[in-house]
Formats: C-alpha cells, structure tokens, sequence
C-alpha cells in the first residue's frame, strides 16, 4: 500500500481520491499496521465514510489499538464522532452484551458529555447523537421533548446531534408523534421560537419517510392532518429553513392535485427551497405545463445543487418536448459535473445520441466503482435495460 498519498488525500477530505486509491489496494494490504494507520487518520481527520468503507468493506480490524494504544471505539466516543463511531461498531452483532462496545461507548460518551469535554470545539462534537443512536440500540427509547432538548443545545440543522433525534422521533410513524410535533409547532408559533418551529417542522417530514420498517401502509394514518397543517404554511411561512421542510413535507403528503401549490415558491431566494421545488413533481411533468416550466426554468440554476436536482426530476419524467431536449444539451456542457451528467443520462433516456456521446466521455475517465460517475452510470445501465424491455 503506497500509504503517503492516501494519507494526504484522508486529511484534505478528498474522499473519491481515497476511494479510487482504496480501488488499487490488494485486500491482504489491510490486515497489517498499515490498515490500521489509515482508519486511525480517517477517525482523527472525521471522515466517516472512509472509516466505513474501511471497516465494512476492506474488514480493517476496528478493535486493535491506534498509535499510543489508543482504543478506538473509546476514542470515537470521547470525542463525540458520530460517523466514525458508527464505522467503528458496524460489525458489532451482539450490542446488548455484558461487555458490549455500545456499553462502553456510551459510558464513555455519557462521561465526556457531562465533563463538558469538547467545549469550545469547531464544529461541536456530537456527544449527544452518540448517546442517542447507542441508546436506542440498547433499548432505551427517550422521550420526544428529550430528544428535541438534544437536538437544539446547538440548534444547527447541520449538526449531528439535531440528525439522529429526527431520526429516533420519526422512527416509530404514528399518529402520536405527528400530534406531538402538530402541539410543538403551535406552541413555537405562539412563542416566536423558530428553532423549536424548524425543528418540528424537520420531524413532520421525517414521518412521511416511513422510517418504521413494521408499518406496512401506504401512506401513514394522519397524510390529511398533516396537509392540513402544512398548506397554510406553504403562504405564511417566511424562515428558509423551516419553509424548506413545509415544501418537502407537503410534497410528501399531498394529493397530485394539491401538489402545485408548491409552485409559489420557484424563484424563492433560498436556493435549498428551490431545490424541494424541483424534487417536487416526479409524475405530473407530462400533465401541467406550468410545472415542467418551472422544473426546466429551475434546471438553468444558478445553484448546482438546484440545478442538479431539477435535471435528475426532468431524467424521470417520461416528457420529451423540443424544449426540454434544448435544456439538456445546454448543459451538456455543464461546469458542474453532476449537472453534465444528468443531461446527459436524460438524454440519453430519450435516444439522443447527444447524451450519449458525453457519457461515453465520462465513462473513458471511470477507473473502478469508486470513481466520480460510476455509480450514476450503473444506474443508467439499469434503467436503459428496462427501457428497451418495455418497448
């Protein structure tokens, strides 16, 4: 393993440059010390998806010592690494063991929290994501105004600490925590608090993911009480955030006929409202002009993630006007390269050898599974497979 260069990539953050190096690596590489100086830089430097793809994929051994004897597992949740310790534990099968690294990770999570340890730190570490995704491992399911306390000790929806109480809320899908978010919202409306307001609205969206693996309903019992509450907010709602939540909830929740209210708020100054915008029709494209308007306005974004987006939804749209194609081949090409390559799957959906030319571009430049495009091209294989199958 030529390790220097791997290390340097892990401490700029260049994940695809670690991954594509990772590509070229015999596996019996990652047995050694040198496997295990690699995860230790990954967990110091907080990359957690390295981490991952160590541990889970190339089986680096997430129990031997770092440097110094240091225990990674007790390291990771000292220092509230929320991703990394997540990697670190993948493997674990029993968490309810005697001995368990969940128990000791939160033992040592809980006392590192209550010493104030990482106080000061930039960002703030995630010592109560920790304490909560190892709670609910182990069984302890908190309470939701708890788990919302968590959540807004740094108020930053950014912030793991605000991630995994959504997740732990809207875990069970039930008309009772729509009701406890519906109550918190009103509450935080009548006492001007926006971040308890952005917070409920977050949750809200969260329960239309069906996060409940149990539940086998289509759509979950309380779909109308939750339209009811978010379409007045589409017109009133004036906080980017909390509106980007109400946008992405509502498309979640509403009918096919309520769903371009949403409309309102395509040139909205946010570029993430924008975005919700344009994930926002993936089957009425073809029957309201005024919403393919819309996605093909918001595919010339300023914002390309916004951009982006909007050309993905124009890629799983069955609409194929002259307009439309006008768009793909103007970005074609895009500076940004997950817009370039999504016109171009989209066009190449629709047979136009356009399209096709520019993925066949991108592809010349993949070197394995890792590299930038990759994945997104398997996608297309996939799709144009069943495509020419249905013809």
């Amino acid at each position: 393993m030529d390790l220097p260069p791997l290390l340097a990539a892990v401490e700029r953050g260049d994940d695809t440059s670690v991954f594509e190096f990772l590509e070229d690596v015999r596996s019996d590489e990652f047995t050694g010390d040198d496997g295990i100086t690699l995860l230790a830089a990954a967990a110091y430097a907080g990359r957690g998806d390295v981490a991952w793809e160590l541990v889970v994929r190339w089986e680096v051994d997430p129990t031997r010592p770092w440097a110094g004897g240091i225990d990674p597992v007790t390291w990771a949740a000292a220092n509230g690494a929320y991703w990394v310790l997540n990697a670190l534990l993948s493997p674990d099968r029993d968490p309810l063991g005697v001995d368990s690294a969940h128990r000791r990770a939160l033992r040592v999570a809980r006392a590192a929290l209550e010493s104030g340890g990482g106080a000061g730190v930039v960002p703030p570490p995630a010592h109560r994501a920790v304490i909560t995704y190892l709670e609910a491992k182990l069984g302890v399911h908190r309470m939701p105004d708890e788990l919302m306390a968590r959540a807004l000790v740094h108020a930053d929806p950014e912030h793991d600490d605000w991630f995994e109480s959504l997740c732990r809320i809207a875990e069970p899908e039930s008309q009772e925590r729509f009701d406890w978010a519906r109550a918190v919202v009103a509450d935080a409306e009548d006492a001007g608090e926006l971040d308890r307001r952005r917070f409920a609205f977050a949750v809200i969206n969260f329960l239309g993911f069906g996060l409940n693996p149990h539940n086998s309903n289509d759509a979950p019992p309380f779909t109308r009480d939750a339209v009811e509450l978010l379409r007045p907010r589409l017109d009133t709602e004036q906080d980017p955030y909390a509106l980007r939540a109400v946008v992405a909830a509502f498309t979640g929740y509403c009918s096919r006929e309520e769903l371009p209210a949403v409309l309102a708020h395509a040139d909205h100054p946010d570029p993430g409202v924008r975005q919700c915008v344009a994930l926002a029709f993936p089957g009425l494209l073809a029957d309201r002009p005024d919403a393919l308007a819309a996605v093909l306005r918001l595919a010339d974004d300023p914002d390309p993630v916004t951009r982006t987006s909007a050309l993905y939804r124009l890629t799983c749209s069955p609409v194929d006007v002259p307009a439309l194609r006008t768009v793909l081949a103007a970005h074609l090409t895009d500076t940004h390269f997950d817009a370039r390559l999504e016109a171009a799957v989209a066009l190449a959906l629709r047979g136009d050898e356009r399209g096709a030319a520019v993925i066949e571009e991108i592809r010349r430049g993949i070197k394995n599974r890792s590299s930038r495009g990759a994945g997104r091209l398997e996608d297309l294989h996939h799709q144009l497979r069943a495509h020419t199958a249905g013809m």
